[in-house]
């Protein structure tokens, strides 16, 4: 029975994209994804190739800040390196974060935006109001986060 169950998770695993998204919005931007473009939506095993080609070197960063490799660059705050890949690697605690008006994550966004500490309260209270604004689909890029934070500066 085991044995079973497990060449079944294997198959499962390896099988062609019938469950499969689309490759960019299973492992976002980068080398990988340029690089495997349709081919990476074929098995887990091409999304987790794409995936660990997108993460390696800083490639997905460069991709962020520079607008290449399928990634969209920020318009609004497009100098900020270390923002554009904090928010890039945080997106769900993030989001986490700004629903409820607080947290770890959106201290430090405050930190790297220079947001004075007595401003900060308020900065929070707008960014709650606006989330659906902000993270207004499930399929948000990080670029779209980042300028719809800028807005509430």
């Amino acid at each position: 029975m085991k044995k079973l169950l497990v060449i079944g998770s294997i198959a499962a695993m390896l099988a062609t994209g019938a469950f499969a998204g689309d490759l960019k919005d299973n492992v976002g931007c980068g080398l990988g994804t340029t690089l495997l473009g349709d081919k990476g939506n074929d098995s887990l095993v091409m999304q987790v190739i794409a995936f660990t080609l997108n993460v390696t070197s800083g490639n997905q960063t460069f991709g962020i800040t520079s607008g290449t490799l399928g990634c969209k660059k920020p318009e609004k705050i497009a100098n900020n390196d270390k923002l554009n890949k904090f928010v890039a690697d945080n997106m769900d605690k993030l989001a986490m974060d700004i629903s409820a008006g607080h947290g770890e994550t959106l201290a430090a966004v405050a930190d790297m935006l220079k947001i004075p500490a007595d401003k900060r309260a308020d900065f929070y209270a707008k960014l709650k109001t606006n989330f659906d604004k902000i993270y207004a689909s499930n399929k948000v890029e990080s670029a779209d986060v980042i300028d719809s934070i800028a807005e509430n500066i």
